[in-house]
C-alpha cells in the first residue's frame, strides 16, 4: 500500500467512486459532535414543518377564499359608477335655485382634482398605495399591533382599496367574515381597475361630513370655495375628515379639527408633499369656514311646488339620486321682489291690530337672564358676531329699560336700541281697531319694560351711542310676527309662466303653500276682476252703490228667482265700492 491509500486526501472521500469528487468530508453522523447532530435534525424538522405550515396555510386559504367568495358584489359595477348625485333647478336666467339629494355630491374626473389632495390623501391614508396589490400587509400588521397594545382599536390597517370595497359593495358591520370578504374584492379590484381609476371613485364617494360626499362637495361645505382653490391648510382639513367626520368637524369640534388638522399637515411634511416650513405655516394659519348651511332653496314656495311634480313623474329615487338638471320660468329677481312685498304687506296688515305683547319675562333685577343660546339657536352657525348682526335679522333679547324716547335691549354678547318711533304702531292688540286711527305710542314705557323677553329685528341704519365711551348699539325695532297670512303668483300675461310663487309669510316654518294649494270661494277670488271691470267702466273706489235685496228673474231657467244675499245674511244701504271689496259684499 502506498502512502496515498495510507493517507487520502481530505478534498476527495473514500466513498466517491474513484475518489473524484470533491467536496468537503465530513465524519460518518456517529462520529460528528452532539451539538452538529441536533442542530441538523432541526434544520430538518423545521424545513419539513414549514413546508407543512406553508401546504395547510395554502390549503386553509384557498378553504377561506372559496367559502367566502361566493356571491360576492360583482366589481364590474365600478366599470359604470354612477353614485347618488344632485339634483338642481334653475331659474330662467341659469341661476341656481334649489338642490335635491340623498348625498351631496359633485362629480370630478381625476385630472381636475389637485395633486396636492390626491398625495394628501395617499399619505394619510395608504402609503403605500401605488406599490400593493390592493392590500397594504405591512399596515394591517402595524395596524394589528398598535391595536394589540392599546388593547382597542386606536389604527385602521385598511388600503384605499379596502376602504372603496367596504363603502361601495359591503356593509359597515364589523366583523371577520367582512374583513375576509373585503380583502378578496380588494385583490380583484386592484386587478381589474388602474390606481388611478380607484383613486378617482375614491375621492368621489368617500363621505366627508356635514353632508358632503366627495372632495369637491366637502371644499363647498367647508370653506364655500371649488376644490381647486383650496390652500394647503385646507386640503389637510379635508383629508382628515373621513376617518371620523362627525368628532373632526370644525363646527360642531373645532379642537379635533385643528388637531387632526395638524396630523394630516405632519404626514404631508413626513412623505413630502410639502416642505417643513409650508407645514409650519398651515399650522399657524386660521380657518376661516364658511357659515353652516342646509340644502340650497332660494325659492322654497316655487322649488316645493317643482319638487312634488318631480317626484310624482320621476319617483322619489330619480328626484333625489339621479342628478337631475330643471330648468324652470322662475325668475329669482322677481321671486325676490315678490318675498319682499307679500312680508311687508303682511307685517303692515298685522300691525294695524296693535302689538300682542311680550314673549315672556325675566327678572333682570334679581340678576337673572335668560339663555340667549336658546333664544337665538342660529348664532352657532356663525364664527364671528359681525357675520350674524346683519341688517333684516331677526332677534329675541331682553328689555333693559324703557325711557321716553329710547328702548335698550339686550341681546347676550352686544346690545341694541329701539326708537319710539319705531314702534309708534304697537297700541294695546284690538283686532276692532285699526292702528291708523288708533292712539300712537308717545313712549316706549308704553308697551315694554324691564325683563320682557321680545323680538326685534337690525335696522339698515348707523349703529346708536351707547351710554358708556365708546359703546355702539345696534339699531333695532320691535318686531312680531303676523297671524295673518297670504300668498302671491306672478305670471307673464303673454307666455303664461309663473314668474314667481309665494305661499305665505314664512317658508321655514309653514309649509303649506297657499298659491297652489289653498281652497277658495270662487265667487270671492273672482270679484277683483268685476271691481276692475268696474273701474274701466268709470267707477271709482269712492263710487257708492246701494246694498240692498235684488232677485234674478230673467237668468238661466234653473236660477229664476236667484235672490243673493251676503254672507252676514243682512243688507247695509249705500256703501262705497272700497269697503264692498274690502268686506266681500256679495250684493254690491
Amino acid at each position: 500500500m502506498d502512502n496515498n491509500q495510507k493517507n487520502p486526501s481530505p478534498l476527495y472521500s473514500p466513498r466517491s467512486p474513484g475518489g473524484a469528487t470533491p467536496h468537503q468530508w465530513e465524519p460518518p453522523m456517529e462520529e460528528r459532535p452532539f451539538w452538529r447532530r441536533f442542530l441538523s435534525v432541526m434544520v430538518k424538522l423545521t424545513l419539513a414543518f414549514s413546508l407543512l405550515g406553508a401546504a395547510v396555510g395554502g390549503v386553509v386559504g384557498y378553504t377561506f377564499y372559496v367559502k367566502y367568495s361566493k356571491d360576492l358584489p360583482d366589481i364590474e359595477s365600478l366599470r359604470y359608477y354612477k353614485p347618488s348625485l344632485v339634483t338642481r333647478i334653475y331659474d330662467t336666467n341659469d341661476q341656481l335655485a334649489a338642490e335635491y339629494f340623498v348625498e351631496r355630491r359633485i362629480l370630478l374626473p381625476l385630472d381636475a382634482i389637485p395633486v396636492l389632495l390626491r398625495q394628501t390623501t395617499i399619505a394619510v391614508e395608504d402609503t403605500s398605495f401605488y406599490e400593493h396589490f390592493g392590500l397594504n400587509i405591512e399596515g394591517i400588521l402595524r395596524a394589528a399591533w398598535a391595536n394589540y397594545r392599546a388593547g382597542r382599536v386606536v389604527q385602521g390597517g385598511s388600503s384605499i382599496t379596502q376602504q372603496l370595497a367596504k363603502v361601495l359593495l359591503l356593509s359597515s358591520e364589523r366583523t371577520y367574515v367582512r374583513k375576509i370578504r373585503e380583502a378578496i374584492l380588494s385583490i380583484r379590484i386592484d386587478r381589474a381597475y388602474t390606481k388611478e381609476e380607484i383613486l378617482e371613485i375614491y375621492l368621489n364617494h368617500i363621505y366627508y361630513g356635514e353632508g358632503a360626499y366627495g372632495v369637491e362637495a366637502a371644499a363647498q361645505t367647508y370653506f364655500a370655495k371649488s376644490v381647486q382653490d383650496l390652500n394647503v391648510a385646507e386640503v389637510a382639513m379635508i383629508v382628515g375628515m373621513p376617518k371620523a367626520p362627525s368628532t373632526n368637524s370644525p363646527y360642531s369640534n373645532l379642537g379635533k379639527a385643528v388637531e387632526r388638522r395638524g396630523h394630516v399637515l405632519n404626514r404631508m411634511m413626513v412623505t413630502n408633499v410639502i416642505t417643513k416650513e409650508q407645514m409650519e405655516e398651515a399650522l399657524s394659519s386660521p380657518i376661516k369656514l364658511a357659515p353652516r348651511k342646509g340644502p340650497l332653496n332660494k325659492s322654497p314656495w316655487f322649488s316645493e311646488h317643482v319638487r312634488r311634480i318631480l317626484e310624482k313623474k320621476f319617483s322619489a329615487h330619480g328626484l333625489y339620486r339621479e342628478g337631475l338638471t330643471v330648468r324652470t320660468t322662475l325668475d329669482l329677481r322677481w321671486q325676490k321682489w315678490a318675498e319682499e312685498a307679500v312680508r311687508s304687506g303682511l307685517e303692515d296688515a298685522d300691525r294695524r291690530l296693535g302689538y300682542r305683547g311680550p314673549a315672556g319675562y325675566v327678572d333682570i333685577e334679581k340678576g337673572r337672564r335668560p339663555d340667549f343660546a336658546a333664544l337665538n339657536p342660529e348664532r352657532a352657525e356663525f364664527d364671528e358676531p359681525h357675520e350674524y348682526y346683519t341688517p333684516g335679522r331677526i332677534l329675541t333679547g331682553v328689555t333693559l329699560k324703557a325711557e321716553n324716547d329710547m328702548a335698550m335691549v339686550d341681546l347676550g354678547e352686544t346690545k341694541g336700541a329701539i326708537s319710539v318711533k319705531s314702534m309708534s304702531w304697537a297700541h294695546p292688540f284690538n283686532p276692532d281697531v285699526d292702528a291708523r286711527w288708533a292712539k300712537k305710542v308717545s313712549k316706549t314705557s308704553d308697551v315694554l319694560k324691564p325683563g320682557d323677553i321680545i323680538q326685534v329685528r337690525i335696522l339698515e341704519e348707523d349703529p346708536l351711542p351707547g351710554e358708556e365711551p365708546g359703546q355702539t348699539l345696534l339699531p333695532l325695532e320691535l318686531y312680531q310676527n303676523p297671524d295673518v297670512q297670504g300668498a302671491l303668483m306672478s305670471i307673464d300675461p303673454k307666455t303664461g309662466h309663473v314668474k314667481a310663487m309665494i305661499g305665505g309669510y314664512d317658508a321655514e316654518t309653514d309649509k303649506f303653500n297657499r298659491a297652489v294649494q289653498a281652497y277658495r270661494q270662487p265667487g270671492s277670488s273672482f270679484k277683483p276682476i268685476i271691481y276692475t271691470a268696474a273701474l274701466t267702466k268709470g267707477y271709482t273706489p269712492a263710487s257708492v252703490v246701494i246694498d240692498s235685496p235684488i232677485i234674478f228673474n230673467r237668468a238661466i231657467t234653473e236660477f229664476k228667482g236667484w235672490k243673493p244675499m251676503n254672507f252676514e245674511q243682512k243688507f247695509y244701504g249705500p256703501t262705497t265700492l272700497r269697503t264692498a271689496i274690502t268686506h266681500s259684499r256679495n250684493i254690491v
